[in-house]
């Protein structure tokens, strides 16, 4: 996968055509501050009722991907899905969920996506964090970049590399460990020192968006009602003040963390202040939060059950030579690459992006008035018998150059999203991965400590195997 991420200049400008009355009710849709009014949605084909969406809700955090695969054959590719705090219309068909992805026309919101999203996880705004479009996502991905950048990645390598060393020999010495649970401790040890920098409050910060992070599962959006959405909004009122009386020292410290870099990079965006761009950095963590734990429990599920592409592995990273893995080097772990996408093939960590219609719009033959809060299905489609050579087995060869299936249809392989608002830090979470296995490929063999048949599921916000991935772990 190429350390790369989509450029300034690939972000759409607004179109002529966004619904009049949606404009006057929501403000600049480039920074919006209200939620559109509902729109009338009993055309759709979907559950019929607020019983039915519960039912589905529970679905498809045990089932994931399949559950999407039954929702398609029962109702077609656009489909509604009704909760307690919006309707939901699901977008499953690859090109059309490709196409919302990517807006090139200028129809849909990734802002008011967002805050319908997450709604009221912040007491003192309806701005989700990091949640712009057009213009004004242009100002925060020129803020961004720079501190993705090739040589900034090298030092986050350099800050994670010893905490990767110390886990991976600790579980040797073990010899068996709950791996999800290990490598959850351990990633969110790495984002500390990438994001911050700071042993001190890195745990603190880490369970405050743990509580923040589980708010989209929350049924009920109440405090006194939902123990799940009033952590929630404490974890993230304790995220914004922390980090908010962090501002000035980082500013000053000339730090190599990702947070450091941004409050010390030139600001000339007018809107955007310290409390934006506190909320900016939230957006990020969000977006980076146990998505890469996730998906290495998922690899290391597959790699235990699939011990030849764990020798394959190994073999490449030790065909490296001796020494830390640098970015360059890690462009050349090939195979490790492969398993890796074949991983969220397999597992998709996300299962879509949601978004909002600017103006009435035909989707799959499906009219969505303005204001429809989508789902665009861009994850969750990697086992279509239609697309995929034999989906259900793990095939990490279907990835390599001159087969390459995830490019047989526009849409069908969008592991991070597509477009302007495709994830900044999936560069950074690959690189993270390859450095892990090149540690873990290296220092130990490991098996599954009982066998069991893993199942995709959203039991969190986090698409990824089921169980706990407990591993036998011993010296190579």
């Amino acid at each position: 996968m190429a350390l790369s991420v989509p450029s300034v200049e690939s972000i759409p400008a607004p179109r002529e055509g966004v619904d009049p009355e949606l404009a006057r009710h929501v403000g600049d849709v480039s920074r919006p501050r209200r939620l559109p009014p509902r729109p009338d949605l009993r055309h759709l084909p979907g559950e019929p009722s607020l019983l039915g969406g519960l039912v589905a809700f529970a679905d498809w955090q045990k089932r994931g991907a399949a559950h999407l695969r039954d929702q398609v054959q029962r109702f077609g590719p656009v489909y509604k899905w009704p909760l307690p705090h919006y309707t939901m219309v699901v977008v499953a068909d690859l090109e059309a969920a490709a196409r919302i992805g990517r807006n090139t026309d200028g129809a849909w919101s990734a802002a008011l996506g967002w805050m319908t999203y997450l709604n009221g996880i912040d007491s003192t705004s309806d701005l989700t964090p990091g949640a712009t479009d057009f213009e004004a996502h242009k100002d925060v991905r020129r803020l961004l970049q720079p501190g993705f950048s090739p040589a900034a990645l090298g030092g986050y390598l350099d800050l994670a590399r010893p905490l990767i060393e110390s886990a991976v020999d600790g579980w040797v010495a073990r010899g068996r460990v709950p791996f999800r649970r290990e490598v959850r401790s351990l990633l969110a040890k790495v984002s500390s020192r990438i994001f911050l920098n700071d042993d001190r409050r890195g745990p603190v910060l880490d369970r405050a968006l743990d509580s923040a992070w589980s708010t989209p599962n929350a049924i009920f959006r109440n405090r006194w009602l939902s123990p799940t959405w009033r952590r929630g909004q404490d974890g993230y009122s304790t995220l914004r003040d922390t980090l908010r009386a962090m501002v000035p020292e980082r500013r000053a410290s000339g730090g190599k963390d990702l947070f450091s870099r941004l409050c010390a990079e030139p600001n000339d965006v007018a809107w955007l202040d310290d409390e934006g761009l506190v909320r900016m950095f939230i957006g990020v963590m969000f977006g980076a939060f146990d998505t890469t734990s996730a998906a290495l429990s998922s690899m290391a599920y597959l790699l235990a059950r699939h011990p030849e592409w764990q020798d394959r592995v190994r073999e490449e990273a030790l065909s490296l030579g001796p020494g830390p893995l640098t970015p360059p080097l890690a462009q050349r772990l090939e195979v490790t690459d492969r398993c890796w996408r074949e991983t969220l093939r397999f597992f998709p960590v996300s299962g879509g992006v949601p978004r909002c219609a600017l103006r009435t719009i035909e989707v799959a033959a499906q009219r969505l008035p303005a204001g429809t809060f989508v789902l665009a299905m861009s994850g969750s489609r990697g086992r279509d018998a239609d697309w995929w050579t034999d989906p259900e087995r793990f095939d990490p060869n279907r990835f390599a150059e001159g087969r390459a299936e995830d490019k047989k249809r526009p849409g069908l392989f969008l592991p991070f999203g597509v477009g302007a608002h495709a994830c900044i830090g999936s560069t950074l979470a690959t690189l993270e991965a390859k450095a892990f296995w090149h540690v873990m490929a290296t220092r130990c063999r490991f098996r599954l400590a009982r066998d069991y048949e893993g199942l995709h599921s959203f039991a969190t916000p986090i698409g990824q195997v089921s169980g706990e991935v407990e591993l036998r772990i011993e010296r190579p």
